[in-house]
């Protein structure tokens, strides 16, 4: 009898802790830690649209009315690649625009400073990221396979748009760092 509660002790001191973990994690009472600041999107998109395939890109589009929110998205699509260093030439920034007509939008060599590509997009791109988690007000990060995975929503202020340069920048290097591609 000594030696059965003995092997079924040693049996529980073995499978109470594989069943304690499954019973943790399908009841989502245990969160991981995220180490990304970005948003990551519940479905990656996959695009054919991307203007630069082989490089990790920051997308932003362009809304019709450029005001606080969407200056300083061009401000971190200029200065986040600049300041990757020798990884620069593997980031782009691309600003998408509406691709009909005078929309009164800023000129394309004005948006261009700053080595941020211009891509006229068609209405089903620019019904494709609407119909993102975040819409066109986010600047997202895409791999260099097109397959759109991040996102960081407008900020407002001078503080706040300078910690999204940052977070972006922290997320970026951690990518390149482990991505073999692109």
């Amino acid at each position: 009898m000594r030696k059965h509660i003995n092997l079924v002790l040693l049996l529980l001191l073995f499978v109470l802790p594989v069943v304690v973990a499954k019973l943790v994690l399908d009841n989502h009472w245990y969160q991981g830690g995220a180490i990304n600041r970005g948003q990551l999107l519940e479905q990656p998109v996959v695009t054919d649209w991307l203007g630069m395939r082989g490089k990790w890109q920051l997308v932003y589009l362009l809304p019709a009315e450029c005001d606080t929110r969407c200056q300083g998205a061009l401000f971190n699509l200029r200065q986040v690649p600049q300041a990757m260093g020798a990884e620069q030439e593997r980031i782009a920034s691309l600003v998408l625009v509406s691709g009909q007509g005078d929309t009164g939008l800023p000129a394309a060599e004005h948006v261009q400073a700053g080595s941020s590509t211009v891509l006229a997009a068609p209405e089903p791109v620019l019904a494709q990221i609407r119909a993102l988690e975040f819409g066109a007000q986010a600047i997202y990060i895409s791999d260099p396979q097109g397959n759109v995975m991040l996102a960081y929503p407008l900020v407002e202020g001078q503080t706040q748009v300078l910690a999204q340069g940052k977070d972006m920048l922290r997320d970026l290097k951690r990518l390149l760092k482990v991505s073999k591609i692109g």
